[in-house]
């Protein structure tokens, strides 16, 4: 992910995300957990932006490290003076001499590494802080999602801030889909705008489950997100859960 795409947003993307039922998202993780009998007491939050998840996984009783990319994301995680380590850190150049039991990466964090062999290389470094009988569990926007302009969307009527439009355009050859995101907040009294450019790539569920192969993992289940059910043609967004094969560190659970 290029950290350069949440610049200026950071210091809002709290207030932008507001809606988001984080706590919903971390259900759904604790039911995933749940299918596979698995209790983790240290979690890597890869991508972990500004740390909402982070903060509700530490809330109950989880000890969380939080690494983003992006500078901005991780300094507003950090005003939160919570229990939670937050690092900067490219996932692909991860190294921070521990494993945890589980690694998560969510909101489609991994979509933002757009080079094949980037995110290889990144799912490769998560798989080396994850134990032995441990799991990485992460979503991605699916091809369908971003060929079908599921970016495009609009919040101008509202009076909560900040106001934004953003617009998609999906390369099918190279499947990257570059949205054009065009934001207006409010500061002492006047609103201001910027605009932001993000990159995200489409992964074939072919390709994931290589790379997690590659880096040791055994696919356990993929779901259309929210359910626990396959996905289809038409599913916007996929959920894996990969357990970490080889010798090393066993978890107990």
């Amino acid at each position: 992910m290029d950290h350069a795409q949440f610049t200026e947003i950071a210091k809002y993307y709290d207030d932008l995300m507001a809606g988001v039922p984080y706590r919903l998202w971390v259900e759904y993780l604790t039911d995933l957990l749940e299918r596979v009998d698995f209790k983790p007491r240290t979690i890597l939050d890869a991508a972990c932006g500004t740390g909402n998840v982070s903060e509700i996984l530490s809330d109950r009783g989880y000890e969380v490290v939080g690494v983003d990319i992006a500078p901005g994301m991780i300094e507003a995680a950090r005003a939160k003076h919570s229990r939670v380590e937050y690092l900067v850190s490219d996932m692909a150049e991860l190294d921070l001499g521990r494993k945890f039991d589980l690694a998560i990466s969510l909101f489609d964090s991994l979509n933002y590494i757009t080079d094949p062999g980037h995110l290889a290389r990144a799912i490769e470094r998560v798989g080396e802080h994850v134990v032995q009988g441990g799991y990485f569990i992460f979503d991605v926007n699916t091809i369908y999602a971003l060929s079908h302009h599921f970016f495009d969307q609009a919040n101008l009527a509202s009076d909560h801030y900040p106001h934004y439009v953003w617009s998609s355009s999906y390369d099918h050859a190279t499947r990257i889909c570059t949205v054009n995101m065009t934001f207006e907040v409010l500061e002492d009294g006047q609103s201001r705008q910027f605009k932001e450019t993000h990159l995200q790539r489409g992964h074939s569920l072919e390709e994931l489950a290589q790379w997690l192969v590659d880096a040791g993992f055994e696919v356990v289940d993929v779901f259309h997100a929210y359910r626990f059910r396959k996905p289809t043609r038409r599913t916007d967004r996929v959920f894996y859960v990969a357990r970490k094969q080889g010798s090393g560190e066993a978890v107990s659970c």
